[in-house]
Parts: structure tokens; sequence; C-alpha cells
């Protein structure tokens, strides 16, 4: 009878060590769960940067070989982002929000795939005058690890949402 007890309390023992339940440390992340909580601190960064009107901080997010695909095929170098990323800073008196939110993400290796909302809420001048315009959009951003963290590689499947111009819906686009 003492022996089978003794068994049971043993097995119960190392149970208890190994389920973590009594463990000091914190439970292990997987590898999505890591790279959703740094992507995280990145796109807070990013959002730092437009926030800050800063378009150099936000391009230092940017990985060297940083493009993105229009929805028409065609393709924007790094180049042509770090432009367009100035002239789109310099139209805006302030941002009042700017939200970037993680709905889906997978991983291939050293490369992590996020779908991403994104929607703004700012003051920009339109020729001139000071208006409110309202944004969405949904898209995949993809971000390599590097040495120096996630970077922002692409950007692609892009799908916008509606635009309001002083809360009222723009005209679409010929």
């Amino acid at each position: 009878m003492i022996r089978g007890l003794e068994w049971i309390v043993a097995a119960l023992l190392v149970a208890a060590a190994t389920c973590g339940c009594h463990s000091d440390r914190p439970p292990s992340r997987g590898p999505i769960e890591q790279a959703r909580q740094e992507l995280e601190v990145r796109y807070r960064e990013n959002e730092a940067g437009f926030f800050a009107k800063d378009p150099d901080r936000v391009m230092s997010l940017r990985h060297p070989d940083f493009h993105t695909i229009l929805p028409n095929g065609n393709v924007n170098s790094r180049e042509q982002m770090d432009q367009r990323t100035r002239d789109f800073i310099g139209r805006i008196e302030r941002f009042d929000s700017l939200s970037e939110r993680i709905t889906r993400l997978s991983l291939s290796g050293d490369t992590a795939m996020a779908m991403i909302d994104q929607s703004t809420v700012r003051q920009q001048r339109i020729e001139g005058a000071l208006h409110e315009v309202r944004t969405s959009v949904t898209q995949r951003e993809s971000w390599i690890k590097t040495k120096d963290g996630w970077m922002m590689w692409r950007v692609d499947s892009i799908q916008p949402g509606t635009t309001l111009l002083d809360g009222k819906p723009l005209p679409p686009s010929p």
C-alpha cells in the first residue's frame, strides 16, 4: 500500500514539475506569438514616426529592398516610397489618429506576412484649405527579421477602403 502511495505521489510531483503550473518562469511563447509581439512594437514605432511627421524615422523601419506592389500591378521602389512618404507627411498638419492592427499573421523562415487593417484621421491641406481626411486600407505587409530586428520588406494585396473628406465620401477615381 505504501509503495503504491509513493508511486502516486512521485507521479504527481513529476506532473506538477512538467506542467509549468508552479514555475516562476513565464510560459514560453510560440514563434507566431513572439513575432506578433515584436511586430506590434514595430507598428507602434511606425505610428510614432508618422505622428512626429518624421519621414526618416518612418523609413528607418523599411528594409533596403522595400517595395510596394499596387493594386494595378505597378511596383514602387524604396526610393519612390521614400519620396511618397515625404510628400504625404508634408501635406499633413497633424494626425488625430493612426491605427495599424494585425488581423492575420504567418511565418515562413525569417519572413512574417501580416494582414493589416490601417486607418487614419488627419488634418490635411488640400489646395491651401485645411480638411479632415479619414482613410482606411487592408493590406499585406511582409517583414524580414534582420540583425537589427524586423524590417518591412514589401506591401501588397492592397485593398483601399473609403476615403472621407470632411465627412463625405470622395468620388471614385477615374
